[in-house]
């Protein structure tokens, strides 16, 4: 193991157990010891290492700093509070609008199979989608105006 750097070391020690493991159905104790067969393919490995090494291509780079993808938890909690929210403001849609909404963006429902379900039009079904949508941004954005004001109100 002299001909290898102190760094390559475990690279060949590596390699040489790899290389003995591979082989040992091809030991033939009459032929010499396992210590001899094991010195050959060390001093084989090693005496290769440097030609196979200049055949190498290695690209070494910076260490990435990798984001745990589990939120914390602060991300949770408005995470639980954004989705209340919602669900809050779902509830307080006309329940025919509640109805295309829930059953199509929620359940996963054909605009098609709402319709038939309703015995309505289809084209009822797709402007009660829209008109949903609609009150929601608009529960939404009355719920955060209202908060904002809260806040600021406080702060004086």
């Amino acid at each position: 193991m002299a001909l290898v750097g102190r760094l390559h070391r475990a690279d060949v020690a590596g390699q040489i157990w790899l290389n003995a493991w591979e082989s040992w159905p091809r030991f033939d104790p009459k032929r010499g010891r396992p210590e001899r067969w094991l010195n050959a393919i060390t001093v084989h490995v090693a005496s290769h290492y440097h030609q196979r090494m200049q055949h190498r291509r290695e690209e070494l780079v910076d260490l990435i700093d990798v984001a745990d993808s589990a939120p914390d938890a602060a991300a949770t909690m408005e995470s639980d509070s954004i989705r209340t929210a919602t669900i809050d403001a779902v509830n307080d849609l006309e329940p025919k609008l509640r109805f295309v909404l829930v059953a199509h963006d929620l359940k996963g429902a054909s605009m098609a199979q709402i319709a038939e379900d309703a015995g309505l039009p289809l084209s009822v079904i797709y402007k009660r989608r829209a008109k949903a949508l609609g009150a929601l941004r608009h529960i939404i954005g009355l719920r955060e105006a209202m908060e904002d004001f809260a806040w600021k109100v406080g702060l004086q």
